[in-house]
């Protein structure tokens, strides 16, 4: 049965204790007792068994002390033997028979001719015959060659009487003439005697008796067969040692069989015999065990009641705490309206049932604080959803590819640690062929940053028409986000710019993670010169880094959630796995390769989750040029008239060799004329030599042409237009008018600056 009040636990636990308590303390003090009861035992009946053997002694002294007087008085008047020796014996009950028996005629002509022998019948008559007479000769038994020696006396060796039918056991002393020994005064003692010494001892019940002799014969055994009979070897051993140690034993004795026994011994002096009783251990601790008996019963009765009082009493005293279980039950539920238990008594009972009271009330306060926020948490996460929704609106489409002429591709992922994040990416095309892509990531994670990246978004498209290059845009927008920041919170930014013609990209980097770059060889990081952050200082400047695509290269932008996403054991991902990855990529080479490098970090960084914000934009560039054109000339050289002229005619010679129409060569050749020569002669820099890159492109339908002069700043834009009324063969043609030609020969023609020089693209139509 399972206890499940605590009233019947505690009972229980009442019961087990004090039962161990009075278990262990009963068995302490029953040893105590025991050994106690056991020492007593031990000297009661140590002196017990000394008292007896002295009176053994006594009445056997008696015996000897006649046959000896017997032995003195009848040497030297042989023929008073026999009234002596019948006076003696009817006068000492002790004695069963006496006898004077001499060394025969035969053997010593001096010795008497009779041997009288008196022996006592069982009707308590006495008998006299001549031991001469009988049939056996008594001087060549052992008893008589004993006696003889025997000049002080000695108890011989117990035997059984033919002719009296019981156990005899005789004292013999010499009987001397003249100085030797002529005979052998003999005195009989009945065993019987000495049982009946045994028998009539005042010793306690269940306890025995015996006389033992040298030889390890029972003379007599108090209640036992055993007379007559050798003990054991162990016990002849045993007996043999100390007397005043008790020895304990099992089955010495028939009547004690494979029971444990105490034997107190003790020597009867005056003879080779031993006193010994027996008690049986049972005997000794008997009415310990009884007393204990009862004691433990009185005491398990104890406990019961005590055990039943403790349960009715703690029943009692814990009832409220019953009715504070159910209540605590129904709170579980949700039930908050009952009533408690009325407080009598300021106790611990008393004063739980006051916080239990206290605690309904708080907690009915709490639900309904945790219903108002839930409700505030629930509108909270709608207007989250919103806020992503709007920052999802504020970023382009994740795939943008190049509809007019298919040159680039576009593929971008953003996965924010929250429902709204500061990651950002952005791409937008201007009117002249340039097309802008940023990768960034604000300091700081939630709304907050959010809020910033949308202003940053939304400033860099407003200022990017502004800018000729990325370092521009990224200083103008710098300059914006640090107005009114009081929050200090910034922006790192890689800003790039794409000609969509020529492949050619500029990028500058404001405290952002450095590029990747892979095409027919292994990915590798684009080292590229970073300046702060945005929005941390206003003054700051950028530097740039220039690098023409080339077909099926790939640009790839990110973020730090890429790099520093961790494992479940703290390791970080880092640049090594991200270009192992792309190499993977780049080796079967199809597909996102953002995605799959998304893909490949959320499998590293399974079972830990994302820490911050992760953002990936790849660029992949298709063609040569513009259009699916072919490139036709490709030149750098130095910015003099003799290397412009040489590059004119190699210009002729390929679109000649290309079929161009002669009016479209001539209009192509007068254009890089005025062009390059203005550059070679007015363009040159303060310092240094400056160089022209020419590079011509024959598409479907027109030849692109781009030049790059890292001279002076030079916008043939600019140029004012010339007036052309009057004969225009009267006057001299001025630079104005080399401009005018460009402007009206070429089909398309736009200009762009940056820390590289000037960027000049020209478009001359196909006829039909």
């Amino acid at each position: 049965m399972v206890l499940r009040s605590i009233a019947s636990r505690l009972a229980v636990w009442v019961l087990a204790g004090t039962l161990l308590v009075v278990v262990a303390g009963g068995l302490l003090l029953f040893r105590v007792v025991r050994q106690q009861i056991l020492e007593q035992t031990h000297r009661e009946s140590a002196v017990l068994a000394g008292d007896v053997s002295h009176r053994i002694q006594h009445r056997l002294d008696k015996v000897a002390d006649t046959a000896q007087m017997l032995a003195a008085l009848i040497g030297p008047r042989p023929d008073d033997a026999e009234p002596l020796i019948r006076d003696a014996l009817a006068h000492n009950a002790d004695l069963d028979g006496l006898a004077a028996a001499y060394v025969p005629a035969s053997i010593d002509a001096r010795a008497p001719v009779r041997s009288p022998f008196v022996s006592r019948h069982l009707d308590g008559s006495l008998s006299v015959r001549d031991l001469l007479k009988d049939p056996a000769p008594y001087w060549t038994q052992a008893w008589f060659a004993t006696g003889l020696a025997c000049a002080t006396g000695c108890w011989q060796q117990p035997f059984f009487s033919q002719s009296r039918q019981r156990r005899l056991v005789n004292y013999s002393a010499a009987i001397e003439a003249g100085g030797r020994p002529v005979g052998v005064l003999n005195a009989d003692v009945t065993l019987e005697w000495l049982q009946g010494v045994l028998q009539a001892l005042n010793k306690p019940r269940d306890t025995e008796a015996f006389v033992i002799d040298q030889q390890g014969v029972y003379l007599a055994v108090e209640g036992s067969a055993l007379a007559g009979q050798r003990a054991q070897d162990e016990l002849i051993a045993a007996l043999r040692g100390d007397p005043a140690e008790p020895i304990r034993h099992t089955g010495l004795l028939a009547t004690h069989a494979n029971a444990p026994v105490w034997i107190y011994h003790a020597p009867i002096d005056g003879t080779h015999w031993q006193f010994g009783l027996v008690v049986p251990e049972e005997r000794i601790y008997g009415g310990v065990r009884r007393t204990f008996s009862v004691a433990l019963s009185v005491g398990a009765l104890a406990l019961l009641s005590l055990t039943l009082l403790t349960l009715v009493v703690t029943r009692r005293v814990l009832s409220p705490l019953g009715v504070l279980t159910e209540r605590a039950e129904q709170v579980a539920k949700g039930a908050l309206d009952f009533e408690l238990p009325r407080v009598r008594r300021r106790d611990e009972v008393g004063r739980l049932t006051h916080a239990f009271d206290r605690m309904r009330h708080e907690l009915a306060d709490h639900l309904a604080e945790l219903g108002r926020v839930a409700r505030e948490q629930q509108r909270l996460a709608s207007e989250l959803e919103i806020a992503q929704q709007i920052q999802t609106a504020l970023l382009p489409g994740a795939h943008f590819l190049d509809a007019r002429c298919n040159n680039f591709e576009l593929h971008a992922v953003l996965k924010p640690a929250r429902t709204v994040g500061g990651d950002l990416y952005s791409y937008f095309m201007l009117h002249d062929q340039r097309f802008y892509i940023m990768v960034g990531d604000v300091s700081d994670k939630g709304i907050p940053a959010a809020l910033f990246m949308a202003r940053a978004i939304t400033l860099a498209k407003a200022l990017a028409p502004r800018a000729q290059s990325p370092q521009q845009l990224l200083q103008l927008l710098n300059q914006e986000l640090c107005r009114n920041n009081d929050g200090c919170m910034f922006v790192s930014l890689l800003c790039g710019l794409l000609d969509t013609a020529t492949g050619h990209f500029s990028m500058a980097s404001a405290g952002h993670e450095p590029p990747v770059l892979w095409g027919e060889g292994a990915p590798q990081l684009l080292e590229i010169e970073t300046g702060p952050a945005l929005g941390l200082d206003d003054e700051a400047t950028y530097s740039s880094r220039r690098v023409r695509l080339r077909p099926g290269e790939t640009l790839l932008m990110y973020t730090d959630g890429i790099t520093e996403a961790t494992d479940a054991e703290l390791r970080m991902y880092g640049p090594e796995r991200m270009l192992d990855c792309l190499g993977r990529y780049a080796a079967h080479g199809d597909g996102d390769p953002a995605g799959y490098l998304l893909a490949d970090v959320e499998a590293f960084a399974a079972g830990h989750g994302q820490a911050d914000d992760i953002t990936v934009l790849a660029l992949r560039w298709h063609h040569a040029g513009a259009d699916g054109g072919a490139s036709m000339l490709e030149l750098t050289m130095p910015a003099s008239i003799e290397a412009v002229f040489d590059a004119l005619a190699r210009c002729e010679e390929q679109l000649a060799a290309a079929g161009v129409a002669q009016g479209v060569r001539g209009d192509v050749r007068l254009v890089l004329e005025e062009l390059m020569v203005n550059m070679a002669e007015h363009g040159r820099p303060h310092t240094g030599a400056a160089r022209i890159e020419l590079r011509m492109t024959l598409a479907t339908d027109a030849v692109l042409v781009d030049l790059h002069h890292d001279g002076v700043p030079f916008n043939p834009l600019l140029s004012p237009e010339p007036l052309l009324t009057g004969d225009v063969a009267d006057r001299e043609i001025d630079g104005g008018l080399g401009i005018h030609l460009v402007r009206a020969m070429a089909s398309d023609f736009s200009y762009a600056h940056d820390e590289e020089g000037n960027h000049l693209q020209l478009r001359f139509i196909l006829p039909t």
